[in-house]
């Protein structure tokens, strides 16, 4: 059963608040926390949507039309945590949400030490929405609030996060005052391939010897929706489709996919570019994302013209065609050209075995690897 954790003076061993009865926790004249499952997360859309358009760091990933559509569809959201900063008491009729930070809650033994972020391979930026007036004070009732027996505390993890960005930003600054390390870690991912203008020069020509190349981008609700399947049915006429990872091949990652960009389309964020020869689709790719930037989710080619790289022609000419909007990819670089990395907000090390197996699990998490639970038949 759904349930919320309010924080004030209550402990999560003891006491389970049902639903919509959020006292929270006191941490400046009007700021409170609440935890929630995302799952249990729907009813607070429209303030959810609102602190989005004022984040002091734009990220699709975290916003509702993205993570509900995940709650929804993806086993591995399902029994993720939202952490939510109010500006208000739950009673007032202007209160408005100030933060938001989805998050891995403890489960098992091996349990982390720090409040980790939530991240997987479908998310790219993991920065949590903060309202750009208020972004430092709720990122300090995030790390100073009492999260209860299901998620850590003592410092925070976000992982694929512009390490130069905004919400980096407010973090190192609040470090200090908090007597919290640092450390960063860049991303171990290749570097997107840059755009190279005289080589895209050439592979145009060469395909355009085979026909009228011309870049179509999808307009309306309608036609993201029909753009959509088309990119989804390049891809699974592609290498990731015999390696039985495309989206097509599990139902449920083709209905969030389907769902998410629907929903992205009803306000704007859902950019869908192909790459037509003649009356042909051979390249395709989703962006998502609010202006200024937005980010690379999904492309995919048709393997038949691989030789001309007709997915990297197609990146290069809706660059061109929208140079205000630039198209952030995994392994490239974060919205001002600083690399994303981890940023890791700890006290004090230490070397007890507590700590060590911690970072252990950590490690093994990662890398793919599940500890099985003792006790497990075997």
């Amino acid at each position: 059963m759904n349930k919320l954790i309010a924080l004030e003076g209550f402990s999560a061993d003891s006491v389970a608040l049902p639903m919509g009865a959020a006292p929270g926790l006191v941490l400046a004249p009007s700021l409170h926390t609440e935890i929630r499952p995302l799952a249990a997360c729907a009813d607070i859309r429209a303030a959810w949507a609102d602190l989005a358009s004022r984040a002091l760091e734009p990220n699709p990933f975290f916003e509702p039309e993205f993570a509900l559509a995940a709650a929804q569809h993806l086993v591995a959201f399902r029994r993720v945590d939202v952490i939510l900063v109010w500006q208000g008491a739950s009673t007032a009729a202007q209160r408005r949400l100030v933060g938001l930070l989805p998050c891995f809650p403890r489960r098992g033994l091996f349990v982390a030490e720090r409040l980790t972020g939530l991240s997987d391979l479908r998310i790219l930026n993991g920065a949590p929405l903060l309202d750009r007036r208020l972004g430092e004070a709720a990122l300090e009732a995030i790390l100073t609030a009492r999260h209860g027996r299901n998620l850590a505390q003592g410092g925070l993890v976000l992982r694929e996060i512009d390490l130069a960005g905004p919400a980096a930003t407010a973090l190192l600054k609040l470090s200090g005052k908090l007597g919290l390390g640092v450390s960063q870690r860049h991303s171990t991912l290749p570097p997107a391939r840059a755009a190279d203008t005289t080589e895209i020069a050439a592979l145009q020509q060469a395909l355009a010897r085979q026909g009228k190349v011309r870049l179509v981008e999808a307009a309306s609700r309608i036609q993201i929706r029909d753009a959509v399947e088309l990119v989804l049915a390049l891809e699974a006429s592609g290498p990731r489709a015999r390696a039985g990872a495309a989206v097509l091949q599990d139902t449920r990652e083709a209905g969030f996919v389907r769902v998410m960009t629907r929903s992205f389309a009803r306000n704007g964020q859902c950019r869908i570019g192909l790459l037509m020869l003649d009356e042909r689709p051979i390249a395709g790719a989703i962006v998502l994302g609010r202006a200024p930037h937005g980010w690379l989710y999904l492309s995919a080619q048709d393997e038949a013209y691989a030789p001309f790289e007709p997915e990297r022609l197609l990146l290069a000419r809706m660059r061109k065609e929208a140079p205000a909007r630039p198209i952030l990819q995994r392994g490239g670089a974060g919205s001002d050209g600083a690399a994303m990395g981890e940023l890791d907000l700890a006290p004090a090390a230490t070397r007890t075995p507590k700590h060590l197996a911690a970072r252990a699990r950590d490690a093994l998490r990662r890398g793919g690897f599940r500890l099985r639970r003792a006790g497990a038949a075997g």
